[in-house]
């Protein structure tokens, strides 16, 4: 009898997997961000990528990606405008669940690792990789729309959970929205 369970268990959970579609893709967009306690305005940037997306069922999807996207703020200082350039490569692994059939809610965990840290303005670009931590952990929160089968928007907020500063007593943390299209392979 036990042979039996285990052999009936096994044979449904691969039919779920052989049932499920995958498709790979790729997406891009535009970026808003600051860092927290930072004083300064929003710094637009970019985010382009790729994607693997699983459906698990009609209704829930699993979304691993992995993008390189810009972070950072502009401020002032006393010789004029700066730009906080922050780059990151960001592997955010996303839960999508299908309300209805065109229309997804997303959320989940994000890491990142900083590939180049500058401030942009003036005369003097600067290198500033040794102010920063060399990874950051976030989460994400979305919407999106799959216009077709293949041709999809999305919107998404990224709240970062770590200090990403390394040589000061402020707590900084990137803070972001994405707004962008993505295109399935399948």
């Amino acid at each position: 009898m036990k042979k039996f369970v285990v052999i009936a268990s096994l044979a449904c959970c691969t039919a779920g997997v052989l049932q499920a579609q995958t498709a790979v893709g790729i997406k891009g967009g535009v970026n808003l961000t600051d860092v927290s306690n930072f004083n300064g305005d929003n710094r637009v940037s970019g985010h382009v990528g790729l994607f693997l997306h699983h459906s698990l069922d009609s209704r829930w999807c699993i979304q691993p990606e992995i993008l390189y996207s810009g972070q950072g703020q502009k401020y002032q200082t006393g010789e004029g405008e700066r730009t906080l350039a922050l780059s990151y490569i960001q592997v955010p692994v996303m839960v999508q669940y299908y309300p209805v059939k065109q229309l997804y809610l997303e959320f989940g965990p994000q890491v990142s690792f900083l590939t180049s840290a500058k401030v942009k303005g003036g005369n003097n670009d600067a290198e500033v990789d040794n102010a920063y931590r060399k990874a950051d952990v976030g989460v994400n929160l979305g919407v999106g729309i799959a216009a077709t089968r293949q041709l999809g928007f999305y919107a998404r907020y990224n709240a970062g959970l770590t200090d990403i500063s390394k040589n000061n007593n402020v707590t900084n943390m990137n803070r972001g929205g994405q707004l962008g299209m993505y295109v399935r392979m399948h």
